[in-house]
């Protein structure tokens, strides 16, 4: 009842979606990069490594304790803007930094995208802040503790960072109690180019205390293919995959060909939105943004968020990609196209995110 008061009062009389929102600016004087809704990570050490950022953050005391393959959408200041991708976390929920060891701390670690508009000011915007802005840990890919059948990891270069966070858990159960969960083997299968699989010492310091932990580091361009490295993954095994969503596919196909189970797999894969049957044309779309009504014609061709920035509309956003749900406005009445799945939406309102949808009829929106 607070909150829906909190949200009615903010919108009719401040035009933000919450009191906190509209104090922003005032409580970030005396505590910096303080936001609603958001939580606090100060930065404990930067380490620019070859092609990869890797992130030592101390969050803020009420961040909720994540679980092991979670991750949480990260917010940095770049160029006067928020932005914000989600990053997932590769420290163990009870890791604890060797030069900070009396701070709880995570650990992200994020290939970088040198054509990319946030990946590649990460240093620069963390040298200059220090202070960055995390989200609550989200997402289910997560293993239980010690599983009752053989798991497989399947990796794909920078998709290894939620397994690590995975196996450092097993490692710490395995050295602080007597369950070994040594009956049933682990099979970590990691892919990437020579020379740039990730934190190979790491893995086989884990290795040392899970002797049930079977490694494979492997790359492609050296021979090294899926079919064998996935020959021995009977039906009964539980599956988790991470990776660029090609190589999520390539992984689906080989189990397939196994009989593996389907609800034996979970996934989290990452690709940029395509388009599927593309529009073509213009549509009418009527903007109504702090009472305010717009009327503008954009082309089909384009999302919408580009297309309303395009016509000098300023929306929120953060990841631009569809993650991050920072974009989300309502459809009041009109058809739009998901440029993730091709699937088009019902007439009337609808939440939708401007980032991955894009005019299929004329629009009403309400930012």
């Amino acid at each position: 009842m607070l909150t829906r008061l909190n949200h009615a009062t903010a919108k009719t009389l401040l035009h933000t979606d919450s009191i906190g929102s509209y104090l922003e600016p005032i409580i970030q004087r005396f505590k910096p990069a303080w936001r609603t809704h958001w939580f606090r990570a100060r930065v404990l050490s930067i380490k620019n490594l070859d092609g990869v950022v890797e992130l030592l953050l101390s969050p803020e005391k009420h961040w909720p304790q994540a679980k092991a393959g979670q991750h949480v959408l990260l917010t940095l200041e770049v160029n006067g803007r928020l932005m914000t991708r989600p990053f997932s976390i590769s420290s163990g929920p009870q890791q604890l930094s060797n030069d900070h060891p009396r701070q709880r701390s995570i650990r992200l670690t994020i290939k970088v995208n040198t054509e990319g508009g946030f990946t590649p000011k990460i240093v620069e915007s963390v040298l200059t802040q220090r202070v960055v802005n995390i989200s609550a840990p989200q997402g289910d890919f997560v293993t239980v503790d010690f599983p009752n059948n053989p798991v497989w990891f399947v990796a794909a270069g920078s998709g290894i960072t939620p397994f690590l966070a995975m196996l450092h858990h097993l490692a710490h159960l395995a050295n602080s109690s007597a369950r070994s969960g040594a009956n049933h083997p682990i099979h970590l299968v990691y892919f990437a180019k020579a020379l740039e699989h990730l934190y190979v010492d790491e893995l086989l310091a884990i290795s040392k205390v899970l002797p049930q932990l079977r490694l494979q580091l492997l790359v492609r361009q050296q021979g090294h293919h899926l079919s064998d490295a996935l020959l021995d993954c009977d039906p009964s095994s539980q599956v988790f995959v991470c990776g660029p969503a090609q190589f999520k596919h390539a992984v689906d196909q080989q189990l397939d060909m196994l009989l593996h189970p389907q609800q034996q797999r979970r996934a989290e894969y990452y690709q940029a939105p395509v388009v599927a049957q593309q529009s073509t044309g213009e549509h009418d779309v009527l903007v109504i943004q702090r009472g305010t009504s717009t009327l503008l014609t954009l082309t089909a061709d384009d999302n919408l968020l580009t297309g309303l920035e395009q016509q000098g509309i300023r929306a929120n956003f953060g990841c631009r990609i569809g993650v991050c749900h920072q974009c989300r406005c309502v459809k009041k009445s009109g058809v739009v196209r998901s440029l993730r799945t091709g699937e088009l939406s019902q007439q009337g309102e609808q939440l939708i995110q401007l980032c991955i949808s894009q005019a299929v009829t004329s629009l009403e929106l309400e930012l």
